[in-house]
């Protein structure tokens, strides 16, 4: 029982001996594999090792298998060099090959473990290059690849047409060479000359048909690929279905993570804009500082993030267009470069527009309200008087402080204004781009904004003095200067009362204005206030009215136009 126990106690250590030298095997086989595929790789795990005791053992292991490589290198080699090598030179050859790149992957491995880095480190990091053309077309390779795949089709016919084209004048050329043979056989006597030609005749026969197989194979070939042709729908529609099976679905993936991001990145902005305390008191010139770079750092973000999509989907293809649309990009930004630092300094509060300052646009003055990519403008005067601007836009733009009590536009809807053109009516709405008037009667009139403002609109809404002239005859010369003014004066006070109108008075007065060639003549001047606005026309007649009655109360002339005509003598 004891020597059956004692023969088990062995099996089992000389067990656990295999199992560990096993193990040690595999292990310097995988450190050798990584120290050949990525010695950067391996580097970590030697210094973690470095001070381990394992390493020792690992190392004379390494030993152990490099000396038995070499004894079979040596072995190998004089069995190449003695008469058993004797027509086995290549077998023996790529076993020494194979022996020797064993030796060498296990060189390698004792230098990373033993020194933590191999010998030739320094010198390929001194000897290492980057081949431009190599990584160009490796780049490239796929753009290549996919555009070979979605012309191969054309490209076949192409050749077919070609390859027939090509049979078609090789046909003529044996034609040609057999009638060539012929004949000077049927004027050759000598019959070796005979043989001879007619063994020529033959051989170029045989080419004949050889290549007239070969033509029709191409023919069915071409007749074959002309046979598909496919409808113009159907390919469209296949092409489609292909490309949102695969590059389609990749780029939708790749933009919505892009959108996701830049959205995300977006509502950030905006709930630090109405969270942070140093948002609330102002836009400091270290909040558009953080503005600024927070925007140029979105942008990276979402470009990362859509590049890192089509990389984790494995779609070089749209991954290299992607990263050569971004090269484009920042290749053009550098020309662009005085650019964006104008518009830098726009956004940073230091450039020719300034918030809270006064800025035109279009012949409108409008107060800058925030400066960014889209800036924003504002009129008060105007109905929905906001304007976004893009930031090129604000830069062709000049500002200045905004002055106390400074008229944004010359009326609001509501007003009741008179135009150059001579044009009366009541404002019903005005925007940035169209002023709407309502004559009276109920007519809609339309200007455009700027066409407004060049017919030096007359504001009726605040207040405005009618002034009419009335002639009277020169017989009331005596009178015309003192009496005749306060007379008018106090009937027109008088008569637009009675007629609804005295609310509306500010003040009346009437003096002598001149003496006319053929009148004497008064300039009523009556005031009214904002509410009159709408009686403009109706008030100027009442005025000339009340004169008219007033003469008639007094018996006084009202002179009409007179022409003197002089004759002259015989």
């Amino acid at each position: 029982m004891r020597s059956h126990a004692g023969a088990r106690e062995r099996e089992t250590a000389n067990h656990q001996k295999t199992g560990g030298l096993m193990m040690k095997k595999i292990q310097i086989f995988f450190l050798a594999l990584m120290a050949l595929a990525a010695p950067w790789a391996l580097q970590p795990v030697l210094a973690a090792q470095a001070d381990s005791p394992e390493t020792i053992q690992d190392l004379e292991g390494l030993v152990q298998s490099m000396n038995n490589l070499s004894r079979m290198i040596s072995a190998t080699r004089e069995v190449m060099r003695g008469p058993n090598g004797a027509g086995r030179e290549r077998e023996l050859k790529v076993r020494l090959d194979e022996l020797q790149a064993k030796l060498q992957v296990m060189e390698g491995s004792f230098e990373q473990l033993s020194a933590g880095v191999g010998l030739d480190a320094l010198q390929k990091e001194k000897e290492t290059g980057v081949d431009w053309n190599r990584e160009l077309a490796d780049f490239l390779a796929p753009i290549m690849t996919e555009v070979r795949k979605m012309t191969s089709r054309p490209r076949q016919i192409e050749a077919l047409r070609n390859e027939i084209a090509r049979y078609h004048s090789q046909l003529r050329m044996a034609k040609g060479a057999q009638e060539r043979l012929m004949s000077l056989i049927s004027q050759a006597d000598d019959p070796q000359l005979i043989e001879k030609l007619g063994k020529l005749t033959r051989s170029w026969e045989n080419q004949e048909k050889e290549v007239s197989a070969r033509m029709a194979v191409s023919e069915k070939a071409l007749e074959k690929a002309m046979g598909e042709k496919k409808s113009i729908t159907r390919s469209f529609g296949e092409l489609a279905e292909f490309f949102f099976q695969s590059r389609g679905r990749n780029l939708i993936l790749a933009l919505l993570a892009f959108a996701v991001i830049w959205g995300c990145l977006h509502y950030l902005h905006k709930l630090i804009f109405h969270l942070s305390p140093f948002h609330k008191k102002g836009r400091s010139f270290g909040v558009r500082v953080f503005d600024l770079f927070y925007r140029v750092l979105m942008v990276v973000i979402s470009a990362f993030v859509l590049l890192g999509t089509l990389y984790f989907l494995g779609d070089w293809l749209l991954l290299s267009l992607a990263i050569i649309f971004v090269m484009g990009i920042a290749w053009a930004s550098k020309q662009a470069l005085p650019r964006f630092w104008r518009q830098a300094t726009l956004m940073l509060n230091f450039g020719a527009v300034r918030e809270g300052e006064v800025v035109v646009y279009k012949g409108i003055p409008y107060e800058v309200g925030a400066i960014n990519m889209n800036s924003k403008l504002e009129n008060n005067a105007f109905e929905n008087g906001f304007i976004r601007l893009h930031i090129n836009d604000l830069m062709e733009l000049r500002s200045r402080p905004i002055a106390e009590k400074e008229p944004w536009f010359p009326s609001r809807s509501g007003d009741w204004v008179r135009l150059a053109d001579g044009t009366y009516g009541y404002v019903v709405a005005q925007t940035p781009e169209m002023v709407t008037l309502k004559l009276k009667g109920g007519a809609l009139k339309y200007y455009g904004t700027s066409d407004y403002l060049a017919q030096s609109p007359t504001n009726l809404s605040n207040g405005y003095r009618l002034t009419s002239v009335f002639g009277l005859d020169y017989r009331h010369q005596s009178i015309a200067t003192d009496e005749i003014p306060g007379i008018i004066q106090e009937a027109v006070k008088v008569e637009l009362a009675k007629a609804g109108y005295g609310s509306f008075i500010e003040r009346v007065r009437v003096e002598f204005k001149e003496a006319g060639a053929s009148s004497l003549d008064m300039a009523i001047l009556a005031e009214f206030n904002g509410d009159a606005g709408s009686q403009y026309w109706v008030l100027e007649r009442a005025i000339q009215r009340i004169c008219v009655d007033v003469c008639n109360h007094h018996d006084w002339i009202i002179p009409f136009q007179q022409v003197s005509v002089h004759m002259a003598g015989s």
